[in-house]
């Protein structure tokens, strides 16, 4: 069994390298699952809808004010309805996931800091994947 550890995990903004980010989480797909349960069956039957949820993504890391071509940049996103089609998570140095062609990741939570008295500052974003799932590369 392969196993891969997170030390070389990153996410990027087109070519930019989003700074201080230390983890990244797909939900997963989730086919939509209608229930096919009749009179008279005595356990329920359930059909594929043929349809589903390509899931959200989420990456969190450590704050960084001067990350004016990564973390600052997705910030500013906030106030466009367009989706996007370049944000990669990397796994390690050549493998990494993107939304499939036709799809679009929409962001759904930008500049979510918090500060602690014994802390460095954290930020997270969040988004939902839409049209395509995600597809890994490399």
């Amino acid at each position: 069994m392969a196993s891969v550890g997170g030390r070389l995990a990153k996410v990027m903004y087109g070519s930019v390298l989003v700074a201080g980010m230390g983890t990244w989480s797909m939900s997963g797909f989730i086919p939509d699952i209608l229930e096919d349960t009749a009179f008279n069956d005595t356990v329920k039957k359930y059909l594929n809808a043929g349809i589903a949820d390509a899931g959200t993504v989420s990456f969190s890391g450590n704050y960084d004010p001067d990350d004016t071509n990564g973390q600052r940049l997705l910030d500013s996103l906030s106030t466009t309805t367009a989706g996007l089609t370049n944000l990669y998570f990397y796994e390690t140095t050549n493998r990494f996931w993107r939304v499939a062609a036709g799809g679009t990741i929409i962001m759904t939570k930008f500049n979510s800091i918090t500060m602690a008295k014994n802390a460095l500052g954290t930020i997270s974003f969040e988004g939902r994947i839409s049209a395509q799932a995600m597809e890994r590369v490399g």
